[in-house]
Parts: C-alpha cells; structure tokens; sequence
C-alpha cells in the first residue's frame, strides 16, 4: 500500500514520462516502477523501499527492498534505465552492449521490444559516427541475432525498433532480411507481427502484407547467405 507520494525528484535524471515507457509491459507495479527510479537515483534498497511508499518499520521497509531489488522487474527497469541513461549509470559501451544483448535474449517480448528500440537508437548514432557500408554492418547485425536463441523474434523486435524510430513510412530495404523472413514473423510471432504492421502507413503496411504471402525464409540459410544474395529481392 503506497502511503505517501515520492518525492517530485525521484524520477531524475530520466524523467517520469520515460521511467513510465521503460515500464510499459514488464509487469512492474507502481511501487516497483518508484522503487526502480529511487534506486537507480542512488538510494540503498531500503532507503527506495521508503522513498518508493512501501509501508512498514524498519524491518519491514529492509525486507521489502530486499525482495524489490531482486524481482525481474525491477532487474529490467534498472537495466533498461542505465542503457538509457549510461552517464548516470557510469557503465562502457561494451557493458551497454552486454545489457542489451542480455535484455534482447530475456525472452520477454515486451522487454526485447524495448531494448530493440534503444539498440536501434544506438546503431543510429554508431552509423552517424561511422559511416562505413552502415547496410553490411545493420546486415551481420541481423544475422547476429538471428543466431542467438530465439533469433527470429530478436530479429522481429529489432525490426519494429527500427520502424519505430524511422517509421511509419520507409524501404524495406533498409531493413535486411526483412523481406525474407515477414512470412516468419507472421507465422511464428503473430503478436510482434501485428504491431510491426500497426507501425505503419497503409501502404508498407500492404507491402509488408504481401511480402508475409511468401514461403517462409529458411533461417539457416540466411545466416550465412552472401549480402549480394540476401537482397536479392531489394
């Protein structure tokens, strides 16, 4: 029972709006969802549990901190906080990247959708800095993912990342092996396909109808098809 409002700064330095979109879909209540930002503000688990509005005396607010900080959960907000907050978290690239993976393989759609999208912002901005053949390297990050377990629905979700940022209208040929697994996505994760279509204009949306009409792609395959030939269709 949540006793008292948390403090106006407890959201800082993200902002309660994007504490709120992180926690879209990971099933964190709201004393999860306060418990995570007082947290990751640098509040000890107690101290959040307090801050958060979980009730009781000292005992009890330590308990509930305790068990707080180790529910799944909390675990993906805070992970999900310090890939977009990485100052704040004072966290390397590389650890960047090790979270997200890990969040990409979470198994959660919702929080796979969600690191897609921040995985997709970060590709943006490492092609803005790069700028060298960015389509192979969008490419073998494709085929990296379709290799992981459950590959097909990481690459699904790192799809619908990327219409999210660049959408609602666009190629896809921007998209690598988008044309040849649609028919997958539809067949095997009709859920993320249904928002992959809901995502766009009315006309990729017809587009994307038709290419999801194709056989669907042999995934082993794709993973080491040379680039000429996976866009073939392009």
């Amino acid at each position: 029972m949540v006793t008292a409002p948390p403090p106006r700064d407890i959201w800082t330095p993200l902002g309660e709006q994007a504490w709120r979109d992180l926690a879209a879909g990971t099933g964190a209540s709201e004393l999860q969802l306060r418990f995570a930002a007082a947290r990751f503000g640098g509040a000890s688990a107690t101290a959040a549990a307090k801050i958060a509005g979980y009730s009781g005396d000292s005992v009890s607010l330590r308990r509930a901190g305790y068990t707080a900080v180790r529910s799944s959960a909390v675990q993906s907000l805070l992970e999900l906080a310090s890939v977009a907050a990485p100052g704040e978290a004072k966290i390397s690239d590389r650890e960047i990247d090790a979270k997200l993976a890990r969040l990409i393989r979470s198994g959660d759609p919702n929080v796979v959708l969600k690191a897609a999208a921040l995985h997709a912002d970060r590709e943006k901005a490492r092609k803005e800095a790069r700028s060298a053949e960015p389509e192979l390297s969008l490419l073998d990050e494709v085929r990296c993912l379709l290799g992981c377990p459950g590959g097909l629905l990481h690459v699904a979700a790192f799809h619908l990342g990327v219409i999210w940022k660049y959408g609602p209208h666009l190629s896809f040929a921007a998209l690598p092996l988008f044309a040849e697994l649609a028919p997958n996505f539809k067949a095997e994760y009709p859920e993320v396909w249904q928002r992959i279509l809901n995502s766009l204009d009315a006309d990729c949306r017809r587009e994307a109808e038709l290419l999801a009409l194709a056989m669907p792609g042999d995934v082993a395959a794709l993973m080491t098809k040379p680039r000429e030939l996976a866009h073939a269709a392009d």
